[in-house]
């Protein structure tokens, strides 16, 4: 297995503390309506409406935290993964064009964050603005969210792969 030059590992807290405030918010009704039986508002809902609606936001918590952007970098290939829906993507460095870290929009440029394609890109994205941009020979384009520009630009100009493209 090849040494790991670069790792991290991102996740979508606000989708993550969304999720939680939806628990509370129908795990109060809840407990209102179908523990003590004081039905909430003037048109209650039916409660096993209310449980399946918290049970939902119970498994939502649990989804979002598996969703997790991992960007590894070794001297030999770049992977990314982004939880349990998505394949993990790898990348030959010998495949690359052109690699930089730089700035981008995620709204402007692919109209939100996560897994993303535009025409011939790939976005994987949690939040912000920096992210790892890699052309591979064929044409290919992907963006990959960091937290670390500065750590990964590093990275990449130390290795000799790297430094001729």
């Amino acid at each position: 297995m090849d040494k790991v030059l670069f790792k991290e590992t991102q996740s979508n807290k606000i989708l993550i503390i969304g999720a939680a405030l939806f628990s509370v918010f129908f795990g109060v009704f809840t407990v209102l309506q179908v523990v003590l039986g004081k039905p909430v508002g003037n048109h209650p809902a039916p409660d096993w409406l209310l449980i399946a609606l918290f049970a939902g936001s119970i498994l939502s918590i649990i989804f979002f935290n598996k969703q997790k952007l991992i960007l590894e970098i070794t001297e030999k290939e770049i992977s990314v993964s982004y939880g349990l829906l998505t394949s993990d993507t790898k990348i030959a460095v010998d495949d690359i064009r052109s690699i930089q870290v730089r700035k981008y929009d995620g709204l402007k440029e692919f109209m939100g964050w996560g897994v993303r394609y535009n025409d011939s890109e790939s976005c994987f994205t949690v939040s912000g603005n920096d992210a790892l941009e890699i052309e591979l020979k064929s044409g290919t384009k992907f963006l990959i969210g960091t937290q670390k520009p500065e750590e990964i630009t590093g990275i990449i100009a130390t290795l000799p792969s790297f430094s001729s493209v």
